[in-house]
C-alpha cells in the first residue's frame, strides 16, 4: 500500500526538525505516505503537530505491543445530529482524532486545534463490518451492532490513506483470529484510566470514576439551557444556547406582560424541552466525568 519506506520518512522528519516520541511504536510509512510534492512540507508539519498533541495521551492509553499506523483529525457525527443541530453546530462539538493501530481504532474527542479532551472510544477491528465512503467522500464505518459512524474534514491525503491502512490492519487482525469480548461495537473508555466502561454503566469499575448520565445532563439543560453543555465542556455551543435562552426569556416576559401565560409556559417547555432532548442524545454517545477517585490509579495494561 505504501509508496515510501521508513528510512525515507525518518530522513524527511529530520530535515524538517520534527520529532516523535521514542516511547510509542509508529509505522511511519503509513502515517506519512507522501514525502514529495507541492505543499507537502506543510502537510507533514501539520500531521506531526497533531501527533505531538496526542502523544502524552497515547503514551498512557496504548496497550503493550500496540503500533500506531495512522492518525488524522476530522469531525465525527451522525445524520441525526446534523439534521437536528445543523451541520455547523455538529462540527463545532465533534472534533475527533482517529488513531488506527494494529489492534483497534481509537476515537479521541479534541478541540478545534487537536488538543485531546477526556472522551474516548475504542473499536476492535473484529467489530467493524465495513469501511466505505459517503456520496460526499466522507469516511463511513459500519459496525456489527448496526451503528454507523461518519467522519468528515479529513485532509485529502488522509482520505486516500485511511481505507488502505484499515484494510491491511483488518486483514492482519483477522488472520490472527483475535476477537475480544465487547459490550457494544463502539466501546466507551474511561476518561481517567482508559478502561472500558460497559454499555449502560456510568461508573468505572476499575478506578471508581463516575460519569454524568444522559438523563442528568438532559435535566440540567431543561432547567437552564447551556447547563448540560457546560457539564460536557461544549463551551461554544453553551454560549450560543445561553444567548438563545435570553431570547426565550424575553419572549416569555412579553407574553406574560400581555397576560398570555399559557403561551409563556408553552414556549418554556418547547424551547427547553427540545434543548434537553438534543443534549441528552449527544451525552449518550460518550462519557463525561462527574467525579474522579481521590487516590491515583494505575492499571495493568497488556495484550
Amino acid at each position: 500500500m505504501s509508496t515510501v519506506d521508513r528510512p525515507a520518512v525518518e530522513k524527511k522528519l529530520a530535515e524538517l526538525n520534527l520529532h516523535l516520541s521514542p516511547h510509542i511504536n509508529y509505522q511511519l510509512e503509513t502515517m506519512f505516505p507522501k514525502l514529495e510534492g507541492m505543499f507537502v512540507k506543510g502537510t507533514i508539519k501539520k500531521k506531526a503537530a497533531l501527533v505531538n498533541r496526542l502523544e502524552p495521551l497515547m503514551d498512557e492509553m496504548l496497550l503493550d505491543n500496540e503500533t500506531v499506523l495512522f492518525v488524522s483529525k476530522g469531525n465525527q457525527s451522525s445524520f441525526a445530529e446534523s439534521f437536528f443541530m445543523g451541520a455547523l453546530w455538529a462540527q463545532m462539538i465533534n472534533h475527533t482524532a482517529v488513531v488506527l493501530t494494529n489492534l483497534r481504532l481509537l476515537c479521541i474527542r479534541t478541540n478545534g486545534k487537536g488538543k485531546p479532551k477526556r472522551t474516548y472510544w475504542s473499536i476492535y477491528y473484529s467489530q467493524i463490518r465495513h469501511l466505505g465512503s459517503t456520496i460526499f467522500g466522507n469516511a463511513k464505518i459500519k459496525l456489527k451492532d448496526g451503528k454507523s459512524l461518519s467522519y468528515s474534514g479529513f485532509p485529502k491525503i488522509d482520505q486516500q490513506t485511511m481505507r488502505s491502512v484499515f484494510q491491511d490492519a483488518y486483514r492482519s487482525f483477522e488472520e490472527k483470529g483475535f476477537d475480544p469480548p465487547v459490550t457494544q461495537s463502539w466501546e466507551r473508555l474511561c476518561g481517567h484510566c482508559y478502561e472500558v466502561v460497559p454499555k449502560g454503566q456510568y461508573r468505572c469499575e476499575e478506578c471508581g470514576t463516575t460519569f454524568w448520565t444522559p438523563a442528568e445532563i438532559g435535566f440540567r439543560s431543561f432547567v437552564f439551557p447551556s447547563w448540560g453543555d457546560f457539564v460536557m465542556k461544549h463551551y461554544p455551543i453553551a454560549v450560543f444556547e445561553l444567548l438563545g435562552f435570553l431570547v426565550l426569556i424575553a419572549i416569555m416576559l412579553g407574553a406574560a406582560a400581555n397576560e398570555d401565560y399559557v403561551f409563556a409556559i408553552f414556549a418554556f417547555f418547547i424551547g427547553n424541552g427540545s434543548d434537553a432532548l438534543i443534549t441528552s442524545r449527544i451525552a449518550a454517545k460518550g462519557l463525561h466525568i462527574k467525579q474522579e477517585p481521590e487516590t491515583e490509579f494505575a492499571s495493568l495494561r497488556t495484550v
